[in-house]
């Protein structure tokens, strides 16, 4: 009963009245460091952050973007190291934690992953990303309450990022709610046409529409970000 409760609330969120044109086209902000940092490749990115250590060794921004360097350059060990040191120095720092779940989930450590995603929820409720991320891995787990809960917090963050509606369109789908996950992918494909994500949904959009005309009980598989 929870869950169903959960769902209506939910899909009341999904059908709320969009945004005002100002906050549909707001831009994410991008820290002084990281738009200094645009442009260099992952190894002069390190060379540099390494040089700023000596003169902002406390400052956590310095710590994450080497984690983001060591990450592109598939250093998961020094990535998360360094994600852990930007925590330390500023523990409500989300999205260190985010990054730091993405690069324990590549390897294989789910636990270690969602520990990191729910604890980035836990310190900045906004952060989309955390919510979104942490309702992904609980749906794999099946614990679909949590999941929801995750779900919810991110829609209300920002209804028009594609990414939660994209989890939300694929906890329908294993709920058997067709109808309601091809809204969510259709609205995926609405938000942000010719991304990554959109593509995904559009290949499930085709997918759930031959679900929809097969005899009860048989669906296909669909594909996952």
């Amino acid at each position: 009963m929870t869950r169903w409760i959960a769902l209506v609330a939910l899909i009341a969120i999904c059908a709320a009245p969009a945004p005002s044109r100002a906050q549909a086209d707001r831009k994410l902000e991008k820290s002084t460091l990281a738009t200094e940092l645009e442009g260099l490749d992952a190894a002069a990115r390190v060379a540099y952050l390494e040089y700023l250590l000596v003169t902002r060794r406390d400052d956590p921004e310095v710590y994450f973007q080497l984690g983001v360097a060591f990450q592109d350059q598939s250093k998961p060990d020094s990535a998360i190291f360094y994600y852990r040191k930007a925590t330390e120095l500023n523990p409500a720092l989300s999205k260190a934690y985010v990054n730091m779940g993405v690069v324990l989930d590549d390897e294989r450590k789910p636990s270690e992953a969602l520990a990191a995603f729910e604890k980035g929820a836990a310190v900045n409720p906004s952060d989309l990303l955390a919510h979104s991320h942490a309702a992904y891995m609980l749906l794999q787990l099946g614990e679909y309450d949590k999941a929801w809960s995750h779900l919810s917090k991110a829609l209300e963050a920002d209804s028009l990022d594609p990414q939660p509606h994209f989890y939300l369109a694929i906890f329908f789908w294993e709920c058997g709610i067709y109808r309601e996950a091809l809204i969510e992918w259709e609205t995926v494909v609405r938000l942000a046409p010719d991304s990554y994500l959109a593509k995904r949904a559009e290949e499930n959009i085709t997918v759930l529409q031959q679900a929809l005309t097969a005899p009860e009980g048989r669906k296909g598989k669909i594909d996952e970000p």
